[in-house]
């Protein structure tokens, strides 16, 4: 791959300029098009990588990067650790595949009504809304992937 030169070194103007290359909009955000064409365009991840890589992104499940979100994942130890780990990739593919089964409007972000739908058919019998609030840690009234991978609890 060809993500090496994104270092702590790497002044946060060239990663914006990086970014803004791909902000075809101009709207300071890369949607999920932007997004996908840089990280296999210009980072030669696979197209199964992107979908993964566009979830881990995407902090809040507004379905948009922004160019400081995108600059402090570039700058972060993750370093594509997801892509070059396999145990680690197939796991977080997984949870990929069940956040979309129960994200049923396609948002990118699970709703209440979806959670419930997802403890349910998973056999929990608990208080939803508590069990809801306590994933929903930024309080935007849904749960975007990383809120619910770190409630899954599959990836170290």
């Amino acid at each position: 791959m060809q993500h090496s030169y994104f270092n702590q070194d790497v002044p946060d103007v060239v990663i914006k300029s990086f970014f803004k290359k791909y902000d075809a909009d101009n709207s300071g955000f890369l949607d999920k098009k932007e997004l996908s064409s840089l990280l296999e365009d210009d980072l030669g991840l696979t197209a199964a990588q992107v979908e993964v890589y566009i979830y881990l992104l995407d902090e809040d499940g507004d379905a948009k990067i922004s160019s400081d979100e995108f600059c402090a994942w570039l700058r972060s130890n993750e370093r594509f650790s997801m892509v070059d780990n396999s145990s680690r990739y197939y796991r977080v593919s997984k949870a990929v595949e069940l956040f979309k089964k129960y994200d049923r409007d396609g948002s990118q972000s699970i709703s209440c009504e979806e959670f419930t739908n997802l403890l349910t058919e998973m056999g929990y019998n608990v208080d939803f809304d508590a069990a809801f609030e306590a994933l929903d840690a930024d309080g935007n009234g849904t749960i975007s992937f990383p809120e619910f991978l770190k409630w899954l609890n599959w990836v170290p």
